[in-house]
């Protein structure tokens, strides 16, 4: 056997402990995972696992990283444009709640919040990957959306953008988080999504309209007497 055809029977065999560790990692957290059991699975040895990744540790930071990867690669390919705030938010919208309702997604959340105190860089790699990335790329198409006049501007571009991922994706998150709803369905997801966009452009405010009750006063004002 070659040199060349052994390196690269062996990168495969590294990438293959890694993949099977990623999915035992999400399955069964840090603490429970064992090496034994993934080397019975994937083959190798301990020495394969420690010559490679240091041990269980540097295995962990890989399949976190690989993990990281996956969730940001979406955002990072995502561009939002169009004059269209309306249409333009709803793909934005729909799109970020795909990636976050993804089944490793959340399952990888799930472990950032259980392993986060023992591993709180991890733990921020994630976030960053994940929902920093998500309210980059919104804030600075809202930042483009003030410089035109086309959005107010009296509002940072971040906090906007993190007001209408939370409209958009906490509720849905949390509730697959915690195994309520896992999945939804395309009319749920147009209904959250919509609601969301006409919760950020318009806000929860009926505009004031002369009524029988008089001047100066809003339908549920009472008049006084």
């Amino acid at each position: 056997m070659s040199t060349e055809h052994r390196t690269a029977k062996g990168k495969e065999r590294v990438e293959a402990l890694k993949e099977a560790a990623i999915t035992m990692f999400l399955e069964e957290g840090y603490q429970a995972a064992s090496l034994d059991a993934l080397i019975s699975q994937v083959g190798g040895s301990r020495r394969n696992v420690y010559d490679h990744f240091g041990g269980k540790h540097g295995l962990f930071t890989e399949a976190v990283v690989a993990l990281c990867g996956e969730v940001s690669a979406p955002l990072n390919d995502m561009v939002i444009d169009g004059a269209d705030p309306e249409k333009s938010l709803r793909l934005f919208g729909k799109s970020t709640l795909d990636i976050v309702l993804n089944p490793r997604t959340l399952a990888l959340h799930r472990m950032m919040i259980s392993e986060g105190g023992r591993f709180p860089d991890l733990a921020q790699s994630i976030w960053n990957a994940g929902y920093m990335n998500a309210q980059r790329v919104l804030s600075r198409w809202i930042k483009d959306g003030q410089d035109a006049g086309l959005l107010r501007g009296d509002f940072a571009a971040e906090r906007l953008a993190e007001d209408f991922l939370n409209l958009t994706v906490a509720t849905a998150q949390m509730r697959a988080l915690v195994g309520l709803q896992p999945t939804l369905d395309t009319e749920e997801i147009d209904e959250i999504v919509d609601r969301a966009v006409t919760m950020f452009l318009n806000g929860a405010y009926q505009p004031y309209h002369a009524t029988a009750n008089g001047a100066g006063q809003t339908a549920t004002e009472p008049s006084n007497p």
